[in-house]
């Protein structure tokens, strides 16, 4: 990895007490993905997927105080039940690259997740100004709290 893709990435990772394929279902399927998406008080509405790669997935993300955030998404990898990869924007142009990858841990799943954006200041903008890494950690800790109350 070049320093300036280190320079542009946002990775965060998780720990989680289940099986990737489980963890999976729960990220790849609209009926469950769209139950705990997103930071604390998010919500999705208007959500279309469509599973599979080159195909978009669009919704808006709604904010607590009611701020419509439209999400647009196509898929470029998918390899089940380990690792995908799309790009993310708002339909209008793409924010940043997103992988996922479920690696099998002893006791369940390391879940990592990388943003690639196309520079150090679009990096930076999401994180000091949108709070990314904090949005990002209540993002992976509702997943985990939505697969122990539904899915495990």
């Amino acid at each position: 990895m070049t320093t300036s893709e280190n320079e542009r990435e946002l990775v965060l990772q998780r720990e989680l007490p289940f099986a990737r394929e489980l963890i999976w279902k729960a990220m790849t399927m609209p009926e469950h993905v769209n139950r705990w998406w997103g930071p604390d008080g998010f919500s999705n509405e208007r959500v279309s997927m469509d599973f599979r790669v080159g195909g978009e997935w669009t919704f808006d993300m709604v904010g607590p105080d009611g701020t419509r955030y439209p999400n647009h998404s196509v898929f470029k990898e998918i390899t089940p039940p380990s690792r995908l990869v799309y790009d993310h924007g708002c339909g209008e142009r793409i924010w940043f690259e997103a992988s996922i990858t479920l690696q099998e841990i002893a006791g369940g799943t390391l879940l990592t997740l990388r943003q690639l954006y196309p520079n150090k200041e679009s990096r930076d903008e999401v994180v000091e100004k949108y709070g990314a890494i904090e949005g990002g950690k209540q993002h992976l800790a509702k997943l985990e709290a939505y697969l122990k109350a539904n899915l495990a």
